[in-house]
C-alpha cells in the first residue's frame, strides 16, 4: 500500500508531503521521496489530509454502546445497582456481539485503532473485534459474585494468546467487589501468562473513605500489601489519591487510565494528573463505557482532560495540547507495549484526518496539534488497522446494517 503526500507531525510540528508505504501489516518507508506508483496494492492520495498514528482507547467497557443514553444524571453507585446491573443481568452473548460492533463503528470513525476492555462475554467480544478488524486487550471482568467468570479466566486466555489481533488479559473489577483470593488469583494468572491485569481502582470519593475506614487501608495501599501493582497493571480512573497512594503507583510501575468525562458526569471527582505527572506515572486515555461518557471519542476526551485540569488548578499553562496528545498515543504504546507510530517498522496502524475543516483554520505548521486537541470535531477520513483499510472516505462497510441491528437489539433487551 502507498499513502501519497500526507502530513506528518514531527516533534508536534506539520511535515508535509510525505509519503507512506505499507507492507503485510507493518509500514516500510516514510519519505518525500516515494513516487513509484506502479507497485502492486492499494494508493490512497492522502493530500490536504494528516497521518496520525492510531489512538488508543485505555479502557472502556465496548458493548455498554446499547446502554447509551439509558441512565443519565445519576450518581455512580445508584447508577449500577439501580440501573446498569439489573439491566447487565439480562444480557446475552448476541447483546454484546451488536454492542461490540457499534462501539467499533464509532472508535474507527474516531481514529481509535486499538482499545482495553473490561466486561462480560469476551470470546464474543474477541470475535465481534477481530471481525471489525480492530486490535484489542481484553479481559473478563472478574467478580466474586460470579465464579463461573472466575474459572473461565485461564481458559479465555489460552483461546485467544497468540491472536493477531486481540490480547487476553486479566480483569478484577475492582477491590469492593473481588476478595482477596479472587485478586490474588487474577496477579497468579496474570504471571503464569505473563499478561496484563486491568482494574478499577480509587473511582470516587466513597469508595476510598469506606474501604479506609472497613480496612484500615486505602485500596492502593491494600493492592500494594498483596504485591498487586506492578508494570503490568493498567488501573482505570485513579481519581481518590493520597500523596502515599500516588508515590506507590509510581515506584511500582502502574499505568493510570485516566477517564476524565465519565469521571465529571457521574460526578465523581477531578484526577490530580499534576500529582501523578510530577511523581513519573504513565498517564493513558480512556473514555469508559457510552453508558456514562457518553461516547467514544478520545478527541473530546483530551480536551476535556486539558481544560478540567487547568481549571482545577487555575492554571492555563498545565497539560497543554502535546502532553495530552501522547497520553492518547505515545504513553498507551508504552502501557500496553505496542510498536506503534510513524515510523519504519511499526505495525501500520494508523488515520487519515481531512485538514479541509472549519476547525482546522487557520493552519500553520505549529498549531497542529492544538487544533487536533481542542477544536477537532471529526474529519477522519481513512483508518488502517495492520495495514487493513477499516474506513476509507468516511465508509465503513456494512455500517448501515450494524446501527440497524444494535437497535433491534437494544429494544428486545429492555423488554425482557
Amino acid at each position: 500500500m502507498l499513502i501519497r503526500e500526507a502530513s506528518i507531525l514531527i516533534d508536534g510540528r506539520l511535515l508535509r508531503d510525505m509519503n507512506i508505504t505499507i507492507e503485510g501489516s507493518r509500514i516500510t518507508e516514510i519519505s518525500p521521496d516515494i513516487r513509484d506508483e506502479s507497485r502492486d496494492g492499494e494508493v490512497i492520495d492522502a493530500s490536504g489530509m494528516l497521518a496520525i498514528p492510531g489512538l488508543i482507547n485505555a479502557h472502556t467497557h465496548l458493548a455498554m454502546t446499547l446502554f447509551r443514553g439509558y441512565a443519565d444524571d445519576m450518581e455512580l453507585i445508584p447508577w449500577l445497582e439501580e440501573k446498569i446491573w439489573p439491566l447487565e443481568a439480562k444480557l446475552t452473548s448476541r447483546d454484546i456481539h451488536w454492542g461490540v460492533k457499534l462501539g467499533c463503528l464509532e472508535m474507527i470513525r474516531a481514529g481509535i485503532t486499538c482499545y482495553s476492555d473490561m466486561y462480560y462475554f469476551m470470546d464474543e467480544t474477541a470475535q465481534a473485534t477481530k471481525e471489525m478488524g480492530l486490535r484489542a486487550f481484553l479481559s473478563a471482568v472478574l467478580f466474586d459474585m460470579r465464579p463461573d467468570l472466575i474459572e473461565d479466566a485461564e481458559p479465555f486466555i489460552k483461546r485467544w494468546k497468540g491472536d493477531d489481533l486481540v490480547v487476553p488479559t486479566v480483569g478484577p473489577h475492582a477491590v469492593y467487589t473481588c476478595s482477596e483470593e479472587t485478586l490474588l488469583k487474577a496477579m497468579d494468572l496474570a504471571e503464569k501468562h505473563n499478561v496484563m491485569l486491568h482494574i478499577h481502582l480509587s473511582e470516587t470519593r466513597s469508595e476510598v473513605e469506606s474501604f479506609v475506614n472497613n480496612c484500615g487501608q486505602s485500596p492502593v495501599e491494600y493492592l500494594d500489601s498483596l504485591g498487586f501493582l506492578s508494570n503490568r497493571v493498567v488501573a482505570a480512573h485513579c481519581t481518590w489519591l493520597s500523596p502515599k497512594d500516588i508515590s506507590i503507583i509510581a515506584d511500582r510501575g502502574v499505568h493510570v487510565a485516566h477517564c476524565s468525562i465519565s469521571n465529571q458526569k457521574l460526578a465523581s471527582g477531578i484526577a490530580p494528573l499534576d500529582q501523578l505527572q510530577k511523581a513519573g506515572v504513565n498517564i493513558c486515555l480512556g473514555t469508559d463505557g457510552a453508558s456514562s461518557n457518553n461516547s467514544l471519542n478520545l478527541f473530546q476526551e483530551m480536551k476535556t482532560t486539558a481544560i478540567s485540569q487547568k481549571c482545577a488548578h487555575s492554571r492555563p499553562d498545565i497539560f497543554g495540547a502535546i502532553e495530552v496528545w501522547k497520553m492518547a498515543t505515545e504513553n498507551a504504546y508504552a502501557a500496553f507495549g505496542l510498536d506503534l507510530g510513524l515510523r519504519a517498522g511499526a505495525l501500520a496502524d494508523l488515520a487519515l484526518i481531512d485538514l479541509k475543516k472549519p476547525w482546522f483554520c487557520p493552519l500553520t505548521n505549529e498549531n497542529i496539534v492544538s487544533h487536533l486537541v481542542y477544536s477537532a470535531q471529526g474529519g477522519v477520513d481513512t483508518t488502517i488497522v495492520g495495514g487493513k483499510v477499516l474506513m476509507r472516505g468516511g465508509v465503513i462497510p456494512g455500517e448501515e446494517a450494524i446501527l440497524d441491528r444494535a437497535q433491534e437489539q437494544f429494544q428486545d433487551l429492555v423488554a425482557r
